[in-house]
């Protein structure tokens, strides 16, 4: 505790008094998740600068006290801004959230850790720059950095090669910058991550070798046309044959984007708030919850839907589009989307409005249109209401904090090979595991590409029922483990799983931990995750 507080004093002359928080009052926040853990995390440290954060790990050496780094705190389902272990101060890097470089030409931005999907977004639109991000759905304030370091999933494709000539402060105080970013001068940092020699940017990717202060991350253009088609499965029983259809249609080019596949209970805590506001705003204002749940009935949707995203040049869209139509129709209903269908029918919905079946279209129509826009580049907040809707809160009218709130989620997030066989087998392995722990598992199946399948699979519960909490970790440790047992590792685990991927006898992980060894021998930077001790 000694050597804590002469951190904690120098860590003050560094930043400041007001950028070191202590008073437990001031870290609760940080502290409260919608995972339901407990840690203890001693200080919270907000710098401001490259500089700033080589000073916070050059004390936390000198007095052995090590240091969890969060870019804008978004790990919701995985641990939020928690540490691994007690004891760890959290740096929180939001307030280094400029955007140092835009590259219209070659395509990316240079961001800090701070910059969120949402505020990069804004940047293009404002400056007119003819780009986009492959944005995720884990709304507006999630870290660009942060997501990507984790390996999140983006609307377009994964997100992991995407970073480029990473700025990185090591657990040793050195600063090293990937690619050909040490070489002065360079002009091809963001336009050939490998650089010369080992590439490098892979370490830091779900590493605790070092705390990465800024990086180039690459952007799309915006080009061709744009449709998006929902198809809604018929019977539970075709999931296999969806699967596949799905995969042959990527695997010949039809589609090149991601394809998320979602099943009911997904659709219905995913929708549900959003109509329930549509319906508020028509003044509706009694038993809304009833109301919402009837009209999403009435639409009948799919044991399972799929959002697909079709891209190309004009002459080619509706081939695309007549192609991925006669596939899926013998055991899927199917609508297309694009902004002149978009705007057309709501204009007619809205004439018709009068008419009780017309509204209840234009009330899907309109919770529809922000998810649509992600298929489009355009973040949203939308998604993040489903957090609320399982627990019966009203989601805020603008920032989304779900962590302070009774709201509860847990993750599992396998990799499985693209098969309609593995889907089908493991969804109902899934079902039986979640209803016997008193759950309904809310699941997306994402195609990355044309031979990978990565499942979000998400308990909603609330925090408030501690013995829903309870049956919830339960549950995720068991489908964890399913899923490991199957062959089905997962890509990515919240902070109280690290045990259940880390063996101590592979020769893996041993190997990380030598490479830890060199770059951060006190282990101060967020020691226990994906590491050894």
């Amino acid at each position: 505790m000694t050597s804590l507080s002469e951190a904690i004093e120098s860590w003050k002359k560094i930043l400041g008094e007001q950028y070191v928080l202590t008073d437990p009052s001031k870290i609760a926040p940080y502290h409260n998740n919608v995972s339901a853990l407990t840690r203890k995390a001693p200080a919270v440290l907000r710098p401001n600068s490259t500089q700033q954060v080589r000073d916070i790990v050059r004390v936390a050496n000198q007095f052995k006290t090590p240091l969890y780094p969060v870019g804008c705190g978004k790990n919701l389902g995985l641990g939020s801004q928690l540490p691994v272990r007690d004891g760890t101060s959290i740096v929180d890097l939001s307030r280094m959230n400029r955007i140092l470089e835009v590259n219209a030409e070659q395509h990316y931005a240079v961001v800090e850790p701070g910059v969120s999907q949402g505020q990069l977004y804004d940047h293009l639109l404002n400056n007119q720059i003819p780009l986009r991000l492959n944005v995720t759905g884990c709304g507006r304030e999630a870290s660009v950095i942060g997501n990507v370091l984790e390996r999140g999933i983006g609307y377009f494709s994964t997100r992991a090669d995407s970073l480029s000539g990473m700025e990185v402060v090591l657990g040793n105080g050195e600063i090293i910058r990937t690619g050909f970013g040490h070489y002065p001068n360079c002009k091809t940092v963001h336009t050939y991550r490998y650089g010369i020699g080992p590439d490098l940017n892979g370490l830091f990717s779900q590493g605790n070798f070092g705390i990465v202060t800024s990086a180039g991350v690459d952007l799309m253009p915006k080009k061709g046309t744009h449709m998006t088609i929902i198809a809604s499965l018929r019977r539970e029983e075709d999931l296999s044959k969806f699967i596949d259809t799905l995969a042959d249609l990527r695997r010949s080019g039809v589609i090149q984007a991601v394809v998320h596949v979602g099943n009911k209970h997904r659709t219905e805590i995913t929708l549900a708030p959003l109509v329930c506001a549509e319906l508020e705003k028509n003044g509706i204002n009694t038993d809304l919850r009833r109301k919402t749940l009837e009209l999403l009935a009435s639409e009948n949707f799919g044991p399972w839907s799929a959002i697909i995203g079709l891209f190309g040049p004009r002459r080619q869209m509706s081939a695309l589009r007549r192609e991925t139509w006669q596939r899926l129709r013998p055991f899927a209903r199917i609508v297309f989307l694009n902004d002149t269908l978009l705007n057309i029918a709501s204009q007619l919905l809205d004439l018709a409005a009068f008419i009780p079946f017309f509204s209840r279209k234009r009330t899907i129509l309109n919770a529809v249109k922000p998810l649509y826009g992600l298929s489009k580049g355009i973040p949203t907040d939308a998604a993040m209401n489903s957090l609320y809707w399982p627990v019966g809160e009203r989601p805020p009218d603008k920032k989304f904090d779900a962590d302070q709130t009774p709201c509860g989620m847990l993750y599992c997030l396998p990799m499985m090979p693209l098969s309609g066989k593995v889907a089908k087998e493991t969804m109902d392995a899934t079902d039986r595991i979640s209803a016997k722990h008193g759950f309904n598992h809310c699941t997306t199946l994402n195609m990355l590409d044309h031979k990978t399948l990565e499942a979000v699979i998400s308990l909603p519960f609330d925090r408030r029922n501690s013995g829903q909490t309870q049956a919830a970790h339960r549950c995720l440790d068991e489908t964890l483990r399913y899923y490991i047992d199957a062959g089905y590792p997962p890509y990515r685990v919240g902070i109280q799983s690290m045990s259940a991927v880390i063996d101590e006898k592979d020769s893996f992980w041993q190997t990380v931990r030598s490479l830890k060894n060199a770059m951060d021998p006190n282990h101060i930077i967020a020691p226990g995750r994906y590491n050894l001790a």
